[in-house]
């Protein structure tokens, strides 16, 4: 009843390839040499030192940054304890 009509495939024509076909295209060209993490550090070593110690750096300023977080934490929690006694103390005279 309702059926669509698609319009007809105007750019795209299906051809049937055969496997003889496939072996007389020409062979992929060479890819050429990747140039990676591993080749920028051999060719700049300085470079590469310095991100190492920049990352260092950022690491060793979070872990320092959690810690003393956590310590302020339980210095204040400590300190809060010591003022609700002092506070329940002062009520019970």
């Amino acid at each position: 009843m309702f059926k669509p009509k698609y319009p007809a495939p105007d750019t795209y024509v299906p051809t049937a390839r055969t496997p003889v076909a496939a072996e007389k295209s020409a062979p992929p060209a060479p890819t050429p040499p990747r140039s990676g993490l591993v080749d920028a550090a051999r060719s700049n070593p300085a470079a590469a030192v310095t991100g190492v110690v920049v990352v260092g750096v950022v690491l060793t300023s979070s872990l320092l940054a959690v810690a003393i977080t956590g310590l302020a934490l339980s210095i204040s929690g400590v300190v809060l304890l010591i003022l609700v006694r002092m506070l329940r103390q002062e009520f019970r005279r």
